[in-house]
């Protein structure tokens, strides 16, 4: 088996200077990149004064005393970006000079003759594509990732119904229906939410091929290419199964311990798995009296503000505010098993999609539960218990009430029967008063 070639990694130095003399005089700023034995040394012209430099982060510092220069790092992580596309595009196949073209052609100092434009078919443009993504300097698992599973669905079926050729030419409605027909049918069958979501990959891809002048096929963008998303009921756990929960004594068994405090830290701060198992004292906060966790969240990048509620304080003072650690695929094992000794065995009607059709089973409930289930039952709960959609919104991340209404799940039982209570207080007894 070959030894897979690891892709470089581009670098800024400043040019040579004087550390003294000249660290307040702008100094030009160089791209480097060793491949295959090759040092490309290549002028970004931009500029940087050496005081201000970052040398291990190879950027400039922004400070307060040095805000102007934030562009600077943008065009860098750009500049990366480009000699990496051409790194991959060419397979690193080009000398110092060829290199240096490329990279005048990309970044517009040098027109780009007809002749010398490199074509990249859909299938190649896939792998390059998800790769410029997986490298970025900003990249994170979950995006290229799911490019990557999506761009391995639409190459094997190239493979298995076209020969192995697909290309942008190719990309037409009857390509369209195939495809789709293929990702329901075994041994893939897929649920038609997951079909709609390998298609919107492959609009991605399409889309980024466009923009670089590989191919002029919108048919993708007409109306019908996607497929109208299902929306299933997830399982939530009421305040009362959460009672159950807690109740159970865990003395002599540290691993259901800690997997259940775990849960309800998710539960009453509705925080993803990703943050709430990485809450630090230095996360607590105390503002007009009120105690409050602010954090930024690890998938979008935005403030978090939650209240440290009574229950949520004492499981997090247990372990001195320092959550136990766990792999999310053994904490969805092992909350399964906590809910089963806490008795939610009730049977449910569980609908999905397989293979592009609807199916029903009916599955014991703690089966279902996962880490998720914690943040869902924290809107859930609390939307139940009358606060706004617009606050919860602010610590689940909903940008719209029409989201948020999709994201939580209210039996529709459990709904009429809160609005009968709601409307009898209102009326005074009885929420089907009679007309006098």
């Amino acid at each position: 088996m070959a030894r897979k070639v690891k892709t470089p990694t581009p670098r800024f130095n400043l040019r040579t200077h004087d550390p003294v003399k000249d660290k307040d005089n702008p100094t030009l700023i160089v791209l480097v990149l060793r491949y295959n034995g090759n040092r490309l040394v290549w002028s970004t012209k931009e500029k940087a004064r050496p005081r201000f430099w970052d040398k291990k982060r190879n950027r400039v510092k922004v400070t307060v005393n040095n805000p102007a220069d934030a562009y600077i790092n943008t065009t860098l992580n750009d500049y990366a970006n480009k000699a990496l596309e051409i790194y991959r595009r060419f397979d690193g196949d080009l000398t110092t000079t060829e290199f240096k073209e490329q990279l005048d052609i990309v970044t517009g100092r040098k027109q780009k003759e007809a002749e010398e434009a490199a074509y990249l078919p859909l299938l190649k443009f896939i792998d390059y594509y998800t790769e410029l993504r997986r490298t970025d300097a900003n990249s994170k698992r979950g995006t290229w990732k799911v490019l990557q599973t999506c761009g391995e669905h639409i190459k094997k079926y190239a493979t298995e119904r076209r020969g192995g050729k697909l290309d942008y030419k190719d990309i037409d409605w009857n390509f369209r229906h195939d495809f789709e027909q293929w990702l329901y049918r075994a041994p893939r069958e897929h649920s038609n939410n997951y079909a709609g979501r390998v298609l919107q990959i492959l609009k991605q891809f399409l889309n980024e091929a466009a923009e670089r002048g590989y191919h002029k096929n919108d048919i993708y963008k007409r109306r019908g290419w996607n497929i109208k998303k299902e929306r299933f009921a997830k399982q939530v756990l009421s305040f009362e199964e959460l009672d159950l929960i807690n109740s159970l004594d865990f003395s002599d068994n540290p691993r259901l311990d800690k997997v259940r405090d775990l849960f309800l830290i998710g539960a009453f701060s509705g925080l993803r798995f990703s943050d709430f198992t990485r809450i630090t004292p230095e996360h607590i906060i105390e503002e007009d009296g009120a105690q409050l966790i602010e954090l930024f969240s690890k998938k979008t990048n935005t403030q978090v503000v939650i209240p440290l509620l009574p229950i949520l304080r004492d499981k997090l003072e247990k372990y001195d505010y320092q959550p136990p650690k766990i792999s999310a695929q053994k904490f969805n094992d092992y909350i399964k098993e906590v809910c089963e000794l806490a008795g939610i065995d009730k049977e449910v009607i569980v609908k999905r999609s397989k293979g592009g059709k609807r199916i029903e089973e009916r599955k014991p409930k703690h089966q279902l539960i996962t880490s998720h289930t914690a943040r869902r039952s924290f809107a859930t709960n609390f939307f139940q218990l009358g606060l706004p959609a617009i606050e919860l919104m602010k610590i689940t991340g909903h940008s719209t009430e029409r989201q948020f209404m999709e994201y939580i799940n209210i039996d529709k039982r459990a709904n009429a029967r809160s609005i009968a209570a709601k409307v009898a207080k209102l009326m005074g007894q009885t929420p089907l008063r009679k007309v006098q």
